[in-house]
């Protein structure tokens, strides 16, 4: 009994190890060709009876270390791998990052004080609106003078119409530049005082209009002034200091009193603020007068009056024409806009015994730009 089963167990063992240790017979076109399953590897024994198994010795149909099942070509998606005595050894993939980008230091903030502040340039023309901002700030102390149809356009057959600026209470124009000249200093300035030094209506008018604003005003004259002329400052209210033989005496000295006491000196110059008084002129000329075409104005020694006159008549109606009148013996303006440029030197001598003072005046920046004609 013992011998049967034995038998039996024994062809029954020989079989099942036929059947596991016996090649895999070539599969069809129709069947699946796959490598995976091709492999030698994955049978658990040798392909041949009697021969060892390369990764290990086979015992009682099993080899001493089971070979892994799974196919590394399979795991080529899943990273770099490779087969180490049964074991799946994975390498570490280092990604590479972008280089980090490095970012520049802001600019550095600057305060505003250390930037260094370039004054703007003086304005070389009279703007119409200093002209209007005049207008309006002394309509309270110069009247507005009347212009009147005149005698002389039967005469000369066209309709002439003279300006009465010599009914002002000095009797000249000079005050409307005057009296915005003196409203626009400042409160120190006005408390100090003013003082000029020629005997000429700007004087004058200066006299009178600071007396008015309570400003202190001091007048130098020379000892040839007339005493007529001296009482005249004097009744103004003005300080009358009579210096010196001539009128460069006296100015000298009273700029020497200026810097001293701290007194703005005051003279006919061609200030921003005196020519846009003087500039009221062609408004009231432009209001009063209809149908204007031309405006004649004289030019003689100074010429802030016609650089502010055109200024104001050029922005109104550029059509109408402005013309100066200046002397043959002393064509300074003319002369000015022969060189295309300011002059201070005439070739030809002018008359002193007319002009006194004024001969050695000169045609500043802001009146020779004004008074250019009209290309």
């Amino acid at each position: 009994m013992n011998f049967a089963a034995q038998l039996f167990y024994s062809s029954h063992l020989s079989e099942r190890l036929e059947r596991l240790y016996s090649p895999r017979p070539a599969l069809k076109d129709s069947e699946e060709n796959d490598p995976f399953w091709q492999r030698e590897e994955l049978y658990l024994g040798p392909s041949q009876p009697g021969s060892s198994y390369k990764y290990g010795p086979v015992s009682n149909g099993t080899v001493g270390r089971r070979p892994t099942l799974i196919e590394p070509e399979r795991l080529k998606d899943f990273g770099v791998e490779e087969l180490l005595n049964g074991d799946v050894k994975v390498h570490e993939t280092k990604v590479a990052m972008a280089p980090e980008v490095v970012l520049m230091d802001p600019p550095k903030t600057r305060r505003v004080s250390e930037f260094r502040m370039i004054p703007r340039p003086p304005a070389q023309y009279l703007r119409f609106e200093d002209i209007s901002a005049a207008a309006f700030r002394i309509q309270s102390g110069i009247q507005k003078t009347p212009c009147t149809y005149s005698r002389l356009s039967k005469q000369y057959g066209m309709e002439i119409y003279l300006k009465k600026e010599h009914l002002h209470y000095t009797g000249s124009v000079k005050e409307r530049g005057v009296l915005y000249l003196l409203t626009s200093l400042t409160q120190e300035q006005q408390r100090m005082g003013v003082i000029v030094a020629t005997d000429c209506n700007f004087s004058m008018a200066v006299a009178h209009h600071a007396v008015d604003l309570k400003i202190p005003v001091f007048v130098i004259m020379p000892s040839s002034c007339s005493s007529p002329r001296l009482r005249i400052y004097r009744d103004y209210g003005a300080m009358v200091i009579s210096y010196g033989s001539t009128g460069r005496d006296s100015q000298n000295h009273a700029c020497h009193l200026a810097r001293e006491n701290g007194y703005l000196y005051l003279e006919e110059d061609e200030n921003a603020a005196y020519l846009a008084g003087l500039g009221t002129v062609g408004m009231e000329i432009y209001e009063q007068v209809p149908k204007l075409e031309a405006v004649v104005i004289p030019a003689a020694g100074q010429y802030g009056l016609l650089a502010g006159t055109a200024a104001a008549i050029k922005h109104l109606d550029s059509r109408i024409l402005v013309i100066g009148v200046e002397p043959e013996d002393f064509p300074l303006l003319l002369q000015s806009l022969k060189t295309n440029g300011p002059i201070k030197d005439m070739h030809s001598n002018p008359n002193k015994k007319l002009y006194g003072a004024g001969s050695g005046e000169a045609v500043h920046g802001p009146s020779f730009g004004v008074g250019q004609p009209d290309q």
